[in-house]
């Protein structure tokens, strides 16, 4: 859908913060075209205009609602850098709206492939960041090119999911700096996994 009229993008704006809403609510079973017409006042056409499918419409809400992560300022250094990073993941994990997209996201990726690309292009964005902070790690000398980019990072911000999906500990800065602070002691210490 466009975005040069300003109609057109306020009717789109309309139709997936509506959409959003329902998932976040009821979850994506309760998504369907209906759904939205009555809770928006869009009209089916339109809709259908613009999203051929609710399985289309689906993909673009998921879309829509990815947050969007910054590379922190070139001038930081590594731990201070993923630390703003880790505060800003902490940030979108807490925010209810996403905090109870992403299980569904995670759930519907195995099988609806859309979905999957979603989740593909959410990460291939963060990835780019990660890089980007990994290498500030790697220049200071805190490791070398044999640290695994992926997996240094799920050890940075896999608490933090586990925290937002599981509810056993509040997703606050602090966790972020703990996360952050076992991963900096675990690179002073040999890789059990070598």
């Amino acid at each position: 859908m466009g975005t040069t009229d300003p109609r057109i993008a306020r009717t789109r704006a309309t139709v997936l913060d509506t959409a959003a809403a329902i998932v976040v609510e009821q979850g994506t079973a309760a998504l369907t075209v209906d759904a939205v017409v009555a809770r928006s006042g869009v009209a089916r056409s339109t809709i259908y205009r613009h999203w051929p499918t609710r399985d289309d419409l689906l993909v673009d809400v998921f879309e829509y609602c990815v947050p969007s992560l910054d590379t922190p300022p070139p001038e930081l250094g590594f731990e201070a850098a993923m630390r703003q990073f880790l505060h800003a993941v902490v940030g979108h994990l807490a925010d209810e709206k996403w905090n109870r997209m992403l299980p569904a996201l995670m759930a519907l990726k195995a099988y609806e492939p859309t979905l999957a690309r979603v989740e593909e292009r959410m990460e291939q964005r963060q990835g780019k960041i990660s890089a980007d902070l990994f290498t500030r790690g790697e220049h200071e000398g805190l490791f070398g090119p044999e640290l695994d980019p992926s997996r240094a990072i799920a050890l940075l911000v896999g608490p933090l999911v586990f925290a937002a999906l599981s509810g056993e500990t509040p997703i606050t800065p602090e966790l972020a700096d703990a996360s952050l602070a076992n991963f900096l002691a675990g690179l002073s210490r040999p890789d059990p996994a070598r």
